[in-house]
Formats: structure tokens, sequence, C-alpha cells
């Protein structure tokens, strides 16, 4: 029963979740793999049945809570755990990284507060750090909130993409304008051979490739004088 409760989750199908949690209501503390019905929710993309799914649990824990911006449930937990804030889950990832991936701006700030590390990467095969999840995620407030906090601008994740390049397949300049203000490397290449004014060109985003185009230019200027 427990894999149709998950194939519910992911289909987002919330009559079919609580038919299956009212003939078990144990599946609540399932997991698949490594992530809780919470945190499966959530990966896809279903914030509202990630939600109900919390006020089914007797407790969230720190992922779960940074998931789905439970702040308050964040101050608790820390405050009996303080180590908890740089902890990774079984699937490698940390709570900021959560936070900020799913756009939780309040409680990405309060885990940067408690003592989260900016620039932490995770422990699988992504290796992203907080802030590529945010830039993937369009997330400018939190962005900002790192890159003021002290994050890498110029960070390379799996295949050798940086904050730059994520920014630009959205075509998003708002976080385009603050990576470069911040200093990031816009000849950094993905392993791809990519550059993130590629990309942007790639997804047909004209004002990305005129800012990146126009930086680019006026870093050449600027290092030949």
């Amino acid at each position: 029963m427990a894999s149709e409760f998950f194939d519910a989750i992911r289909d987002g199908n919330r009559e079919q979740v609580e038919h299956f949690l009212r003939l078990d209501s144990e599946l609540i503390h399932a997991q698949e793999n490594g992530p809780s019905p919470i945190l499966v929710a959530a990966y896809h993309m279903e914030p509202a049945l990630a939600d109900f799914l919390a006020e089914k649990t007797m407790a969230l824990n720190i992922f779960e809570a940074a998931a789905i911006g439970r702040t308050t449930h964040l101050v608790r937990l820390l405050a009996r755990q303080p180590d908890l804030v740089n902890a990774y889950a079984d699937d490698g990832f940390q709570p900021l990284g959560l936070a900020c991936f799913f756009g939780h701006a309040e409680a990405a700030e309060y885990l940067v507060r408690a003592g989260a590390t900016v620039n932490s990467a995770s422990k699988n095969d992504l290796h992203v750090v907080p802030l590529q999840s945010a830039a993937a995620g369009r997330h400018a407030s939190i962005v900002k909130m790192l890159l003021k906090a002290g994050a890498q601008p110029t960070v390379r994740e799996r295949g050798g993409f940086t904050p730059l390049h994520a920014a630009a397949e959205h075509g998003d300049v708002e976080i385009l304008q603050m990576l470069i203000f911040a200093g990031a490397d816009l000849q950094s290449k993905s392993d791809n051979g990519l550059l993130p004014v590629d990309i942007a060109e790639a997804g047909g985003h004209t004002q990305a490739v005129a800012l990146l185009k126009n930086e680019i230019t006026k870093r050449f200027r600027a290092s030949s004088g």
C-alpha cells in the first residue's frame, strides 16, 4: 500500500492520499528511499498537499519544516538541537538549501541567522549550494539575502553550471544583475562548454543576453585598460 500512497502523493491526488491514510494512518510515517511523504509532496511541487500532510504528523523534522517554510517549527527544533541547522537529510540536502529552493524567505533568513553555512553543498549528485537553489527557483529576495550573508556568486554544481547559468536559463534579469554586481564570473563555462550568455541566447531571453554581453564587454575593456 505504501507504494500506491506515494504514487498518489506524486500525482497530487489528495482524495487518494486521504483514502490511504484512512486505511492506515501509519503511512504518514512511511519513507520512500529516504524522503518522507511531506518531502515527496514538496519535491513534486505539491505545496498544498505537503501542508495537508504536515497537519497529519505529530512533529515535523528539520528538513520537512524547512521545505514547507514552517519557521516556528525551525525555531523550536533548533532551540533543542542547534547543530541540526547544518544537518544532512538522507537524500543529501540541508535545511537551508530546501528553504531556498522552495522560496521560503523567512525560513531561509532564520536558518542563516541560526548558523547555517551558506556555501555548503548538498551531499548528492547535484552538489548544489543554497545560492544555486535560490537562483534555480527564481527567488530574488533569497538570492539577495544569501549574497549579503557571504554566498560565493560563482559556484559550480553538477555539470559545471553556476547560479548565472540558472538565472540565464530563466532570463531572470533581476537575479543576473545581483550576481553580476556580486562579482560572478561571466566567463565560467559549464562542462559542455556553455557560457551563461549561451544559455540565455538558446532560451530567447533577449534582455538577459543584452545584459550579459554588455557586462562581458565592460569587464574586457576594464581588464584591457
